[in-house]
């Protein structure tokens, strides 16, 4: 039986999981040019070895609290729904494998929780991971304005 390999990072304290297929490198937080007149969550764009990327902050995408941004910060350059983009989070704490019996779908969580981008919640040890699907994280608008920002 195998499991699913996630990198798993952190986010306001919450550890997040991610298909490491998704994940095209990972940058050490430098300057975003930022863009006016866009979305709180898209911080602007970064020139990476010559191609033009949008990023966002995810914890913005998250409504969780602001925060600044220090060298600790990280940029995981990813694909998401055929694109690629930059997406800032606190920090890359591990690679995991969930194997199916340490996975349970979204179906039983409260009412009111965004499921649409929630592929599940995966168990590490005492750690619960929010796993995303990271293809249906931005809607058709939030595309479009990353689109637009490329």
């Amino acid at each position: 039986m195998t499991g699913l390999q996630n990198v798993v990072f952190l986010l306001n304290e919450q550890h997040y999981g991610i298909e490491i297929s998704k994940i095209r490198e990972v940058l050490s937080y430098h300057k975003i040019t930022p863009l006016p007149h866009v979305a709180r969550f898209v911080k602007g764009v970064i020139n990476l070895r010559g191609t033009i990327l949008p990023v966002f902050d995810l914890g913005d995408k998250f409504d969780l609290p602001n925060r600044e941004y220090t060298r600790f910060h990280v940029i995981i350059v990813m694909e998401i729904a055929g694109r690629i983009m930059g997406v800032i989070v606190d920090e890359i704490s591990d690679v995991v494998e969930i194997m199916p019996g340490e996975f349970q779908n979204t179906s039983n969580l409260p009412p009111g929780i965004h499921h649409e981008y929630l592929k599940g919640v995966g168990k590490k040890g005492d750690e619960l991971i929010i796993l995303l699907d990271i293809d249906r994280l931005l809607s058709i608008e939030e595309l479009g304005i990353a689109d637009a920002v490329a």
